[in-house]
């Protein structure tokens, strides 16, 4: 991480309590079930080591697990941070551990989203082929997760074309689309995170926007359900925070 934005607290904790007390609101940003979703925040009470916010949606409370993101004006680079405390009936949060991403960050130009089942998609190489499962898809790219990629031979690089076969689920024809390596990523010695663009032709597209449009709507539903989950009383402690 550049020296220029050292990972501490400090910094990250002085600006936001200035902004609360313009009564400025910052912007969350989270992934959910591979869809990005947005949230202004309320700034509530600023700490040495912490701070505590108020979503102005408390739905969005089902998705605040592991990495945080927060955006605002003053911040020389984009904030993550993770979850302290959780009062999901105020939609009242607390996070700690504030940094500065050291990537530069990039909004998505194509919305996606994670199927609900698992879907497998043969790449094809060379003459040979594998499966890998469907991590998420946009309309001009997906993200796959290989098994045992490197022991079949497959030896994938970024920038290189394949063929991609997939069906996306029954109601959806079967799909052959061409595409380019953009990144490999091994997670461990078994798995390698994969990703592509693809080069889908019109009508192809249109198919893959309509998967999209209902999937979205689906995951908004499921992040309500999850909500509901999440908000049953769970014990003595969930009186408390």
């Amino acid at each position: 991480m550049s020296s220029n934005f050292a990972p501490t607290d400090d910094d990250v904790l002085t600006i936001i309590r200035s902004l609360g007390r313009q009564n400025v609101n910052l912007r969350l940003t989270k992934s959910f079930r591979g869809m990005v979703l947005n949230q202004d925040i309320n700034i509530l009470e600023v700490n040495p080591d912490c701070a505590t916010f108020q979503t102005t949606s408390i739905e969005m409370c089902a998705a605040l697990e592991g990495n945080i993101y927060l955006h605002n004006q003053l911040f020389p680079k984009p904030v993550v941070a993770r979850l302290k405390n959780l009062n999901t009936c105020k939609g009242i949060f607390v996070l700690s551990g504030f940094t500065y991403i050291d990537t530069e960050w990039k909004e998505r130009q194509h919305e996606r989203v994670r199927p609900p089942k698992t879907v497998y998609v043969t790449l094809h190489w060379r003459r040979k082929a594998f499966r890998a499962s469907l991590e998420n898809i946009s309309v001009n790219g997906m993200g796959l997760l290989a098994y045992k990629i490197f022991k079949c031979g497959m030896k994938i690089q970024p920038g290189l074309n394949t063929q991609l076969e997939f069906q996306l689920s029954p109601e959806y024809k079967y799909m052959a689309l061409k595409g380019r390596i953009i990144y490999s990523h091994a997670i461990n010695s078994l798995f390698v995170k994969l990703g592509i663009q693809l080069y889908p032709k019109a009508r192809e597209a249109r198919s893959l926007k309509k998967y999209i449009a209902q999937r979205k709507n689906e995951i908004m539903e499921e992040l309500d359900q999850a909500f509901t989950e999440l908000s049953k009383p769970r014990g003595v402690e969930s009186l408390f925070f």
